[in-house]
């Protein structure tokens, strides 16, 4: 039986921002267990971008949203 490596961890908070990379502006995801949401990061989150790689960190107040289900992002992926 396979495993699907992806629902491991099943309590991951989600968080989207742009990119700030001049052109870009993707639109980029992060992951972070609900653990870790303790306030310990100051609010700060890394990011890459999925177009042009560029590794950044975001504040919370620069992001689109935090805290949506990862469920969400996954819905329709499916392994074989």
């Amino acid at each position: 039986m396979m495993r699907d490596e992806w629902r491991e961890n099943d309590d991951l908070l989600t968080a989207a921002t742009n990119c700030p990379m001049t052109d870009c502006g993707e639109v980029a995801l992060a992951y972070r267990p609900v653990e870790s949401d303790d306030g310990s990061k100051d609010g700060i989150w890394e990011f890459t971008c999925p177009r042009c790689g560029l590794d950044f960190l975001a504040l919370e107040e620069d992001l689109l949203f935090r805290s949506a289900p990862k469920e969400w992002f996954w819905t329709g992926i499916h392994s074989a």
